[in-house]
């Protein structure tokens, strides 16, 4: 009884193990896994809240940007199974003193002058950064990491642009 037990348990270890991913700079990424996503994060010095009952993270970022982040694009979206997608969303709140006008302008400014997410206002009136990472043919860790982190410096930039 004990040795089934002990296999059991060395069974659960080895496949949280393999489910666990490190960053590493040449793997090369044909489908997203939270695991990847997770790591390259961390690589970045960001941190990432899972939330209950949704396959969306939290991430907060070494400058101060908090974001959401979920897998798209993917063969099972409720488990994140086979994803070709990653989308970051950013959200701001519209500055009480901008007028709508400043805000459009400051928008289209930022996404003339900032190449990394692309930014618009909600329906709800929330201003918006998202960045989408697409894994079609495979990119490399390292090549992801680049792109999460660009968007996340240039993110952190816009509430610069729409002056209130």
């Amino acid at each position: 009884m004990k040795a089934i037990i002990l296999g059991t348990l060395l069974a659960i270890c080895a496949s949280t193990a393999a489910d666990a991913q490190s960053f590493n700079a040449s793997t090369r990424i044909n489908t997203f896994t939270t695991s990847a996503l997770k790591a390259t994060l961390a690589e970045l010095g960001a941190t990432t809240e899972d939330r209950d009952g949704v396959p969306n993270m939290t991430v907060r970022f070494s400058n101060g940007l908090v974001a959401d982040a979920l897998l798209v694009a993917c063969e099972d979206q409720a488990t994140s199974t086979n994803c070709l997608g990653t989308s970051i969303l950013a959200s701001f709140a519209t500055p009480k003193d901008a007028t709508p006008e400043q805000v459009r302008e400051g928008i289209n400014e930022y996404n003339y002058r900032q190449n990394f997410g692309r930014a618009y206002l909600s329906p709800t009136g929330t201003i918006q950064v998202r960045l989408y990472v697409i894994a079609d043919g495979g990119i490399t860790m390292e090549n992801y990491r680049q792109m999460i982190g660009l968007f996340a410096h240039s993110a952190a930039k816009l509430p610069g642009y729409i002056v209130g």
